[in-house]
């Protein structure tokens, strides 16, 4: 129940307004580089589960993980997922919005790299 009120309170009261895209290419670049901003979440997911393989005192490499460094591979992998579906679910969204309503984008892309 919060999310959408935040995501419509960030619509109406930041000062910011999508550039003008007029083409559909031009729409998928500009989502695109709204979704750079969403792959945060994984990188550092990425260096937690290596810090955290690093620090396994496992005396075998190829052994079986712990479960610490189980659960940081397993985030890993479902953010790596949810993007995949996040992106393409903005890059068809970004192709039917018309130009007032293109702000959503990185307000959307904002709410899924802090839900992550």
């Amino acid at each position: 129940l919060l999310c959408p009120c935040l995501i419509y309170g960030a619509y109406v009261f930041l000062p910011f307004d999508a550039p003008l895209l007029p083409t559909i290419s031009t729409r998928l670049v500009y989502t695109l580089r709204c979704a750079a901003f969403a792959t945060f979440p994984i990188v550092l997911g990425m260096i937690v589960s290596g810090i955290s393989r690093l620090c396994a005192s496992a005396l075998e490499p190829f052994g079986e993980l712990q479960q610490e460094v189980e659960i940081h591979r397993t985030y890993v992998s479902q953010s790596v997922h949810l993007f995949i579906l996040y992106f393409f679910n903005m890059a068809v969204l970004a192709t039917y919005l018309p130009q007032e309503v293109l702000k959503l984008i990185p307000l959307l892309t904002a709410l899924f790299a802090v839900s992550r």
